[in-house]
């Protein structure tokens, strides 16, 4: 059977020009339905690349996942070309993904007097209908920092950033805010059958248009931002709870009571606060994605120096209820999935396919004999492999 993409929960974030060991952005896109001319009763589905590929700017390229584009072919084969889109650099440069929408998010490079909100952009673009929209909005610590972890709960996307400041020091009961903050991208989807699962509760004011001509009702940041109990730089994985009450982030860096060292934090979507369980870390890297039926975590195992190892992990669901739990269980996968030498090695992202266990690897390697430091945004440089397996 064709491998299936659902749509995906969230994505690490990395600013490709910002960081140079990073070839490929968020990896991860809700499928865009299409028939199958060979089986009409089943949708064929595909899986959306966001990838660091050219000097000009970020591709939004589509792969048929039934395919083979190399089959029987000795040389490797290209990705096709053009993209369906190419947004360029001074737009955005950070993506993020929330249902079926890819999301880009950056500051322009010719700014106004104001220097305000309205001088950075929100793209989306649509995966179903191809629509590509601009709104031109971005919060403060957005436009002047980068966006570290981009988490997608029903039709919000929860944003955490490293640009946002602290006006005066910042106590929440025992825990010591840092700079940074937690933004949400509100979506209204015109589509009232596809509507996605909401929170119980809205926490957030919603910034509206005073000196634009019109207001974009479909997209909505929250105004202001809420104050961070951990270093937006430090994270190091996240996953969201299976039942969409909190999202989870682990961090090597935080501060409590002037005290700094690893933690594991929730935010709550249904009552805006955070928690601290412990000194422990979740055991893998990037996004963890739920398995109903391991109750568990899967994920990218990471090395000491928190990058994926190229084995799977799973883990158990810790209990929000308790503010000093234990670090829940977990267990290492015995097989290596990467397939080439770690020196070769740009960045990988596990994709959850639809469920029942199926997952896809997407991994960025150089071609033999390139520099890794010299690839990033070109991509004649680097090979794309995808694995589909099922855990």
């Amino acid at each position: 059977p064709p491998v299936v993409l659902g749509g995906a929960a969230a994505s690490r974030v990395s600013g490709g020009r910002r960081e140079a060991a990073a070839a490929a952005k968020g990896k991860l896109a809700a499928g865009s339905p299409g028939r199958d001319p060979g089986r009409r009763n089943r949708q064929k589905k595909h899986l959306y690349l966001v990838l660091d590929d050219a000097k000009s700017g970020a591709g939004i390229h589509r792969v048929d996942m039934d395919d083979d584009p190399n089959g029987d072919h000795v040389t490797l084969q290209r990705l096709p070309k053009p993209p369906l889109v190419r947004i360029d650099y001074s737009m955005a440069d950070d993506f993020a993904v929330l249902g079926r929408h890819v999301i880009g998010m950056g500051s322009r490079i010719m700014e106004s007097m104001h220097n305000g909100r309205e001088d950075g952009d929100t793209v989306t673009f649509d995966t179903k209908t191809s629509a590509l929209s601009v709104l031109p909005d971005l919060p403060n610590g957005l436009r002047e920092g980068n966006a570290t972890v981009a988490v997608a709960v029903g039709n919000m996307l929860y944003v955490i950033d490293n640009g946002s400041t602290l006006d005066r020091p910042f106590i929440d009961e025992d825990q010591y805010c840092c700079i940074g903050g937690l933004h949400c991208l509100r979506l209204e989807e015109d589509d009232e059958d596809e509507k996605p699962s909401r929170p119980s509760k809205d926490w957030y004011p919603w910034y509206t248009f005073k000196d634009v001509d019109y207001s974009p009702a479909r997209w909505l940041w929250s105004d202001g931002h809420r104050p961070l109990p951990l270093s937006p730089d430090g994270v190091r994985a996240h996953a969201l709870h299976p039942r969409g009450r909190a999202f989870l982030v682990s961090v090597w860096c935080h501060y409590i009571r002037g005290d700094c060292g690893l933690g594991t934090f929730s935010y709550s979507t249904e009552n805006g606060r955070w928690t601290r369980h412990g000194d422990w870390e979740l055991p893998f890297v990037g996004q963890g994605h739920y398995h109903t039926g391991l109750r568990a975590w899967i994920g990218l195992h990471g090395d000491s120096m928190f990058r994926p190892d190229g084995s799977l992990c799973s883990c158990d669901v810790p209990h929000l209820g308790r503010r000093r739990a234990a670090a829940p269980g977990w267990k290492l996968g015995k097989e290596k999935l990467f397939l080439e030498h770690p020196e070769r090695h740009i960045d990988a992202k596990i994709v959850c396919m639809g469920g029942a266990g199926r997952f896809c690897l997407a991994e960025i390697v150089t071609r033999e004999g390139v520099d890794r430091e010299g690839c990033v945004g070109d991509g004649d440089k680097c090979v794309l492999r995808l694995t589909t397996l099922r855990v």
